[in-house]
């Protein structure tokens, strides 16, 4: 089930709620689809750069599944470390390098999502989005989801912004 979560996002580390960022995240894995060959095996979520929500993937990893796969969560420091993953989380410290990081998985079934509002813009498919009303969303860069060879349910699309 699809959901808009309300939180307490005032723009601080000390006030973002990550656990309702990671369930966005595990709702993102559940309704974008990679290509066959990409679909077998284990989940790998990668975090790259210094988040809070560390924690929270660390819990979706550990106790959900996802089609049957057991997710693996994975945390990378620079952009050359970074190994093959099915979705990259890019915290907000580490904003500046979406296009560094796009280049890096161009063509491959990467699910790229943006911490920071706008990343979409740079080239993640996906960024969070607080509005005036506290209400966490995401927006939706299409053209990044085909470049990646990923496809996106309806049904997501209705809940965030398309900005292309």
């Amino acid at each position: 089930m699809l959901f808009t979560i309300v939180v307490n996002n005032k723009s601080t580390a000390q006030s973002t709620d990550y656990k309702a960022y990671s369930l966005y995240v595990y709702n993102f894995m559940k309704y974008v689809e990679w290509p066959e060959e990409e679909s077998k095996g284990d989940f790998i979520i990668a975090l790259i750069g210094d988040s809070q929500i560390s924690d929270e993937l660390k819990i979706v990893a550990s106790n959900k599944k996802l089609k049957g796969r057991k997710i693996v969560f994975k945390t990378f420091k620079a952009v050359e470390d970074i190994a093959f993953c099915h979705l990259l989380y890019v915290s907000a410290s580490k904003s500046s390098s979406i296009k560094t990081i796009n280049q890096k998985f161009a063509n491959k079934p990467v699910l790229i999502v943006g911490e920071r509002e706008g990343t979409v813009y740079k080239g993640a498919a996906l960024s969070f989005v607080t509005t005036d009303e506290d209400e966490l969303r995401f927006d939706i860069n299409k053209k990044e989801l085909e470049n990646h060879k990923l496809k996106i349910a309806s049904s997501l699309i209705k809940l965030g912004t398309l900005i292309n």
